[in-house]
């Protein structure tokens, strides 16, 4: 669940840091690494801390691999020295090593510690980050709390964070967080708390997470807010927010005509997010589904043009294949390699000759767009002549004769050669310098368009207009 990930991306801003620069790690002395430990030293505890630091930066980084890796790490070691962390919970002497142990026992995965995180955070005498970290303890946690016996009690005491105006925003944000990893349907919980961070809470952030604490939930009772109120906001983020909330939850009838009308949002953030948001609902409406991406080609911003080229490779649908190989004459390289990945993914073995397009992007300047193609066409024929182009054209011209050149005018006169000048003197644009050129935009939306279909132009909540 993308809130767990963000959870644990708060984990080193809640944390009170220990110091930097120790290379130790966790103490191996002891029975061995079966042997719980009852004790943890400082140089441990430092250790703990620097894995969390990876933690972030693994996650900052989007290496799957290494934060799995890590996670892994952690919660070995939280396993191992559960007795000394739930020692240290209660150390009064330190605050360093209570905030710590209290992220740290989440990893531990035993649903016992439940009681005592949840303890942690009600206690007003705590300094806020032990209760903070004590809140991301419990949503590492992740299913057990729907188990938890008092899970009445746990669901309020993450509402009451939302809800505090004492509490600083990264407290407000982490109780949203937990609060969607716990929220359970079938206990009859409740999607008002969220709704009211979001309708209410003055931080921006927050409201945010309260959008996609909603989206994670799916609850059907959050549409009209998310579509009326969230796609209609002065801020951008918080409409790119709702967008992408509203594609996770399965009301076709709402949901669709609002993400419709946010793909053509005056922000090219709204208008990107929304494009990958509506192809979730491919399901419910293929055709228009499918024709609101394809539009999406022809947006005058090379990032949702990129978002349309991959999300027509999700929607699965073959008849987007005419229209991402004409994408692969854009002008933006970023959009050329998403084309391309797009085709490696849709075009099939039996429509393998459709791919011969391909072969012509192997000569592109780009490296991306290069690896791209030639991963595509790997994929798609089973071959792999490297980036070779006369090997690949050989090999399309021997399977499909239709496509060598030279067999092209067989039977029938070759067209005249042109110099390439124009009576007037001015040279004519070349189909190979063309093949690189972004087609007009047709799409009927336009700067004013879009900002007449809002009502003029928008005010954000401090007055300037945007």
């Amino acid at each position: 669940m993308r809130t767990k990930l963000f959870a644990v991306l708060i984990v080193l801003a809640g944390l009170a840091m220990l110091g930097t620069g120790c290379s130790s790690t966790p103490s191996e002395s002891g029975d061995g690494a079966a042997a719980d430990r009852e004790y943890i030293d400082d140089d441990t505890l430092e250790a703990f801390d620097r894995d969390f630091r990876s933690l972030s930066m693994a996650i900052a980084r989007v290496n799957e691999d290494e934060e799995r890796s890590m996670r892994t790490k952690i919660s070995e070691s939280a396993r191992l020295y559960q007795k000394a962390l739930i020692s240290a919970l209660y150390d009064d002497s330190s605050q360093a090593r209570r905030t710590l142990a209290a992220v740290m026992l989440g990893f531990t995965g035993d649903a016992s510690v439940v009681s005592l995180l949840v303890d942690k955070v009600q206690d007003e005498d705590e300094p806020e980050s032990v209760r903070l970290n004590a809140i991301l303890g419990l949503a590492t946690l992740g299913d057990k709390l729907r188990d938890y016996e008092k899970h009445g009690e746990l669901m309020k005491t993450f509402s009451a964070q939302m809800r505090s105006k004492e509490a600083s925003f990264s407290m407000r944000r982490a109780a949203i967080m937990a609060y969607a990893v716990a929220f359970d349907g079938a206990q009859s919980d409740s999607i008002l708390p969220l709704r009211d961070s979001f309708l209410s809470d003055g931080d921006v952030r927050v409201q945010i997470a309260a959008i996609n604490a909603m989206g994670d939930i799916g609850d059907t009772n959050a549409v009209p807010d998310l579509a009326v109120v969230g796609l209609d906001h002065p801020d951008s983020d918080i409409r790119a927010a709702s967008a992408v909330a509203l594609g996770k939850i399965a009301d076709p009838t709402r949901v669709l005509p609002a993400l419709e009308n946010a793909c053509m949002d005056e922000n090219a953030l709204v208008r990107r997010q929304s494009i990958d948001a509506i192809s979730k609902q491919y399901g419910s409406d293929p055709e228009r589904v499918f024709a609101v991406i394809v539009t999406g080609l022809s947006d005058f911003d090379a990032r949702v043009r990129e978002a349309a080229a991959l999300a027509l490779a999700r929607i699965d649908d073959a008849r987007a294949i005419d229209s991402l190989l004409q994408a692969t004459g854009d002008r933006t390289a970023m959009v050329r390699q998403a084309a391309a990945e797009s085709l490696g993914k849709l075009i099939t073995a039996d429509r393998e000759k459709e791919a011969f397009p391909l072969v012509d992007m192997l000569g592109d300047q780009n490296p991306g767009v290069k690896g791209a193609a030639l991963a595509s066409l790997t994929g798609i024929t089973k071959k792999d002549f490297g980036s070779e182009q006369p090997r690949w054209e050989k090999y399309f011209y021997e399977k499909y004769p239709d496509l060598d050149p030279a067999n092209m005018y067989a039977g029938g006169p070759k067209p005249r050669v042109s110099s390439g000048i124009s009576n007037s003197g001015s040279r004519r644009t070349t189909s190979s310098s063309s093949s690189r050129t972004q087609p007009r935009n047709t799409s009927s939306r336009t700067n004013s368009s879009r900002n007449n279909g809002r009502n003029n132009t928008r005010t954000n909540n401090t007055g300037r207009t945007r």
